[in-house]
């Protein structure tokens, strides 16, 4: 009998790179041993969203379909795609990646032959401009991609830095066990704060459940010209802070930390390492949005630190 998997696709707002990552889902090499079901979850769109599902699902030889999730936040979208998965494994890629032809059989063949509950694969830039110069490999997680050059480093992929849910597989009794994503954390519309996902992972490891990296398991991300901005690294630092303090549990954000990056972003700056200066800001102003999430965490629900 065939294993069964559902490949979850939330999705806002991104009519045009959702019909590249369907277009992709469509040249899937399954075989005999895997069946597939494809399942976006339209978090609200008011774009051409859903005639762009139809018009894939009519043409693909994985079904398709869209389910309409009402209520805003990426972390609302996962748990509803995770109630209608039929899969015994649920596969998540974000709506503007194109997955390789074996990415599916690869994900599940690493959760099977390492007996994890949950693995995260290779998530590789897709440049739509050229890169700025000051943006190198050390800045890539900032993006959620790998440097395709830290990839040769074995052992040292197994850390929460490098697991995406661009691209996350999941045994769907690892949902029943070690529960869903927190709602109380992920991006809202314009609203960055994340963490949804690490938060996972590191639930299920601390759970003494077993999280791995697929190598082979490769998605490319597009990386638009407005991700490749001093800005929208800031903002998402930032964010990426205050969405720790959500979490909760052990953090590193101690004032040791804001006065080692400051001191170290002042010495990459004189000898003329851009990137290393911007690496060291940026975990400094990680440092802060931590700090501003623990201040506002008992005073909003959700989010407030964001509101400026």
């Amino acid at each position: 009998m065939a294993t069964r998997l559902t490949v979850a696709i939330p999705t806002y707002n991104r009519a045009a790179t959702l019909r590249q990552t369907l277009t992709s889902i469509r040249a899937l090499n399954l075989g005999f041993d895997l069946s597939a079901e494809c399942i976006v979850v339209d978090n609200n769109s008011a774009d051409e969203t859903p005639a762009v599902v139809d018009e894939l699902a009519a043409r693909s030889p994985v079904p398709v379909r869209r389910v309409l999730e009402g209520q805003p936040g990426s972390s609302f979208a996962r748990n509803r795609a995770v109630q209608e998965a039929n899969g015994d494994f649920i596969l998540f890629i974000d709506d503007d990646v194109v997955v390789e032809p074996d990415w599916a059989r690869e994900m599940v063949a690493e959760i099977e032959r390492r007996h994890l509950d949950a693995a995260c694969g290779a998530v590789l830039p897709r440049w739509a401009a050229a890169r700025p110069g000051w943006l190198g490999p050390r800045l890539y997680s900032k993006l959620a991609v790998h440097a395709p050059d830290a990839l040769e480093g074995g052992a040292a992929t197994e850390t929460l830095t490098n697991y995406f849910s661009a691209n996350a597989g999941f045994r769907r009794a690892a949902f029943l066990r070690f529960g869903k994503f927190r709602e109380d954390l992920g991006v809202v519309g314009g609203n960055p704060l994340s963490g949804e996902d690490t938060e996972l992972f590191a639930r299920i490891i601390a759970a003494g459940g077993r999280v791995g990296f697929a190598p082979r398991a490769a998605v490319y991300h597009l990386i638009g010209p407005e991700r490749m901005t001093r800005a929208y690294f800031r903002h998402k630092s930032f964010a990426y802070g205050v969405g720790s303090a959500y979490a909760g549990g052990r953090s590193h954000n101690r004032i040791d930390k804001l006065a080692r990056n400051a001191w170290r972003m002042v010495l990459a700056a004189a000898r003329g390492d851009a990137e290393g200066a911007f690496y060291h800001q940026l975990e400094c102003v990680n440092f802060l949005g931590y700090w501003r999430g623990r201040a506002t965490k008992l005073s909003s629900p959700r989010c407030s630190a964001l509101k400026r």
